[in-house]
């Protein structure tokens, strides 16, 4: 175990040193904008119009072992339960919470062009690097969460993951020190300290994870 341990954090740490070079190879870029496509299959619970009936609903869907985090897209908030990258996942989900007489369904988020300012096409490189870390990042979280599901992790590899994210999303403040990614890191800095707080669920990954996702998709470059 000691052994798979180590393999596994020594592949994180190259994850996150080298994903950057990767992007910038495979991603096309202009003035303008940045076209950074990654697409999200968010299983949701149920869906409100307003923030405050959604946050009566947050804390239902945690208790039955779901996120809970709310994800605002369109003119909509989303309660969501899980995240997936293939859509087949989580099809397969909601149809098995569906079964259970649970109302749910799947919300698919791709993003595409994130418009930048001038000012803001001067940090073209680091911004792409920022959204690319952060999906890094998250799918992290992601495979910690179906590990815990698993029974795949201990608790001691949970709490070793999740500092694992911290450590990245720390190192993103230090780059981004007073732009518009600053305050979202900070916030997702929160959110790992609120999960590795007590004992870890695979739900407190998936609301890392979600929440990270956010981040990417909500994003306003400037």
């Amino acid at each position: 175990m000691k052994q798979k341990v180590s393999a596994f954090f020594i592949s994180v740490t190259a994850v996150i040193t080298v994903t950057v070079a990767v992007i910038i190879l495979s991603v096309s870029c202009s003035a303008s904008k940045i076209n950074f496509k990654t697409t999200f299959y968010f299983v949701c619970y149920a869906v409100n119009d307003n923030a405050v009936s959604a946050s009566s609903m947050s804390d239902a869907v945690s208790s039955y072992g779901g996120a809970g985090y709310i994800l605002e897209h369109g003119n909509g908030f989303y309660v969501t339960v899980a995240c997936y990258y293939r859509e087949s996942d989580a099809a397969a989900v909601c149809s098995g919470l569906k079964m259970r007489q649970l109302d749910c369904e799947v919300l698919e988020v791709t993003t595409e062009g994130y418009p930048l300012s001038s000012f803001g096409g001067k940090n073209y490189n680091l911004y792409l690097g920022n959204l690319n870390t952060l999906l890094s990042l998250s799918t992290l979280a992601y495979n910690c969460a179906n590990e815990l599901d698993t029974g795949g992790y201990s608790q001691a590899e949970a709490k070793s993951v999740i500092a694992d994210v911290e450590s990245g999303l720390k190192g993103l403040l230090a780059a981004n020190p007073d732009n518009c990614f600053t305050q979202p890191i900070r916030r997702l800095v929160a959110e790992c300290g609120d999960a590795r707080d007590g004992y870890i669920y695979s739900k407190n990954l998936r609301k890392l994870q979600i929440a990270i996702a956010d981040v990417i998709i909500n994003i306003n470059l400037y």
